[in-house]
Order: structure tokens, then sequence, then C-alpha cells
């Protein structure tokens, strides 16, 4: 029981209730901080969830576009249609500078990139 006592004269020392007092706050604090970061944290990944939702449902281009250019890349190694890419490709380095432009910026814009942003640095 001694040993109690003088824990006791610790305690009703005004010094050691300060700092007490004061170290009470700063961890109430603390998690009063912590727990509006986690808020903010599970607000901002309902949003992303969202966003995500949303670029979803357009997906169906990036799939398309996708298959075009797998089908375009098969069709080099099928005997039958190589002459008929080889002609393409001839027709293709005629074209102007333009027509490579809209299909970059429509292929960029489908799997969600910026190339444009890229080349202006």
């Amino acid at each position: 029981m001694i040993p109690f006592l003088g824990l006791a004269k610790l305690f009703s020392n005004p010094l050691t209730k300060y700092l007490g007092e004061k170290a009470i706050g700063y961890f109430e604090h603390k998690s009063e901080i912590l727990k509006n970061e986690r808020i903010a944290e599970i607000e901002l990944s309902k949003e992303v969830q969202v966003q995500q939702i949303k670029s979803s449902e357009k997906s169906w281009k990036d799939e398309y576009l996708t298959i075009v250019f797998t089908c375009i890349l098969v069709a080099h190694f099928i005997p039958q249609s190589m002459p008929f890419m080889a002609q393409g490709w001839q027709l293709l380095k005629l074209a102007p500078s333009e027509f490579w432009w809209v299909i970059l910026t429509i292929v960029s814009g489908s799997f969600g990139m910026n190339i444009m942003d890229k080349f202006k640095k």
C-alpha cells in the first residue's frame, strides 16, 4: 500500500496534472485529425469508384479498338491477306500528317491518355 501513496502524491502535484491534461488533449486532437483524414480518404475512394463505374460504361470503344487493331495485326500473317496489307501500308505512306494526328487522338482518347500534352513539353 505504501508504493501507491507515492503515486497519489505524484498525481496530486499541479504540474503533473497540467502535463497529464496536455498529453490527453494532444492525443485526443491527434485521434480527431486521424479520424477526419480517414473520412476524407473514404469519401475520395467513393468518388474514384464512381468515376471508374462511369468510365466503364463507355469502355465498349476500348474493346472495339482493341479488336480492330488485333484483326489488323493478325491479317498480316494470313497468306490470303498479305498482299492487301502490303498495299494498304503503301497507301498509308501517302496519308498526310493530319490523318495520323486524328488517328493518334482517337486511340489515345479511347485509352485515356493525353498524348498531345506530352508533345507540348
